[in-house]
């Protein structure tokens, strides 16, 4: 008997899992690639690195990824090949390394197969930008009484707001309830501040430079070609329901010669979606097991509390607020719901993205749930980009957790603006993998 895609996908995740877990990158081994052939370094006591017999910088044995990101960081290239690494074992014995130009992690098998599960995620991404567009333009053009447009249109942006507020709310509870930044040991803090310093002043700076303003002028496009080429979703759902609307006023041939052109694409890419989800489940297994691989499970006893407050987060989210909201709005069993979207929340886990994950949801809820495609090709579309109610509640979590580290108590309004913060931070976020 042929197992069921989501049942091929749930096997996958867990065998990519222990696979990933057998071969996982040694967290105390470091490839130094110079002129030559490639050193491979591991238990080390410390590393250093110099300059003119003086020590810039120093890292103990725990320390493989500072010592990766401090050489990267490191922009001037005479200075980099100008640096000597020393290396310091247990056995008192003394390593010199001259003329380093990468320093990396030793890559195991679990890594190596990682290219497959890019490139199933690169193949539904490919396919995300002209499913949005089309979409949308036959969506809102079958929308033909501008007044229905607005209706449905406001009710959704409604809907969305709602969830998102709500995600919001649920993450700064659990964060003020379980306070997980106020568990970690002194070493550790010091040790992530170390190392993600840099980025975590880059997205700070980023986060005080958001204008209410600036981000409802930039959801125009100034090209739409330009936005449909660097994938800008926000400029994409903005330009593609326009043109819809607008197309559906003409009422002549021309218009419907656009439409049905569009129609037709969208309609080959669900179909191109289908074809390509034959592939998901090793492509689940390799990317599952790249990334145990990689950080095994070393970061979740780190952050572990951290983790649980997300985690228990995303579980209210996802089994409590949406099946009382699926209550509330509609007759469907919760169940049968859940059933039907098994291989929509599989491939969401796997690839982290909901722009890959569209086709796949178009296609259920077209095919397995009779949502008209005059609805799902405005709503889901539309969704992709401003609906990200799991982004927004991350996002309340981390900055409360980062506040309760570094002893910072934020009152009542300080929260209040997470809200707002996180709401536009979520709607703002790129629907691809690691762009929160």
């Amino acid at each position: 008997m042929k197992l069921k895609l989501h049942t091929q996908i749930v096997i996958a995740l867990i065998l990519g899992a222990v696979f990933g877990s057998i071969f996982h990158i040694d967290q105390h081994k470091l490839e130094f690639k110079s002129s030559g052939d490639g050193i491979i370094v591991n238990d080390w006591s410390d590393i250093s690195f110099l300059k003119n017999d003086s020590v810039l910088k120093s890292f103990d044995a725990n320390s493989q990824l500072s010592v990766i990101k401090y050489f990267n960081s490191i922009k001037d290239k005479k200075l980099k090949e100008s640096i000597k690494i020393e290396i310091n074992y247990p056995d008192k014995q003394k390593q010199i390394i001259e003329n380093v130009k990468e320093i990396s992690k030793v890559r195991t098998i679990g890594v190596m197969l990682k290219p497959v599960g890019d490139i199933f995620i690169r193949l539904l991404t490919m396919i995300a930008v002209p499913l949005v567009l089309a979409s949308l333009i036959v969506g809102a053009a079958s929308l033909s009484d501008l007044k229905h447009i607005a209706k449905i249109g406001g009710k959704t942006l409604g809907f969305y707001a709602l969830t998102a507020l709500i995600a919001i709310t649920i993450g700064l509870v659990s964060a003020n309830v379980i306070q997980p930044g106020k568990f970690m040991p002194e070493e550790t803090k010091t040790r992530l501040l170390e190392t993600f310093q840099e980025d975590a002043q880059s997205r700070i700076e980023q986060n005080v430079s958001m204008n209410i303003i600036d981000f409802i002028v930039n959801i125009v496009p100034k090209n739409p070609f330009k936005a449909i080429a660097d994938g800008d979703f926000l400029q994409i759902v903005f330009f593609a329901i326009l043109t819809g609307i607008f197309l559906s006023q003409i009422k002549t041939e021309k218009s419907k010669t656009v439409i049905d052109f569009f129609e037709g694409v969208s309609s080959a890419m669900i179909l191109l979606v289908e074809k390509i989800m034959y592939v998901a489940p090793i492509a689940v297994f390799t990317l599952i097991s790249a990334t145990v691989a990689e950080f095994g499970f070393n970061i979740l006893q780190t952050l572990l509390l951290y983790s649980l407050t997300v985690i228990l987060g995303l579980t209210i989210l996802t089994f409590i607020e949406y099946p009382v909201l699926l209550k509330i709005f509609t007759k469907v069993n919760v169940l049968n719901f859940f059933k039907v979207q098994r291989p929509v929340i599989a491939v969401a886990f796997s690839t982290s993205s909901s722009a890959a994950t569209l086709p796949v949801t178009m296609d259920i809820c077209e095919k397995k749930l009779g949502v008209p495609n005059r609805i799902a090709s405005f709503v889901l579309p539309l969704g992709t980009t401003v609906n990200m109610d799991g982004t927004a509640l991350y996002q309340a979590v981390a900055t409360m957790f980062i506040a309760q580290v570094y002893g910072f108590d934020l009152n009542l309004t300080q929260q209040l603006t997470i809200v707002f913060t996180a709401a536009l931070a979520a709607i703002g976020t790129a629907p691809v993998p690691g762009s929160d």
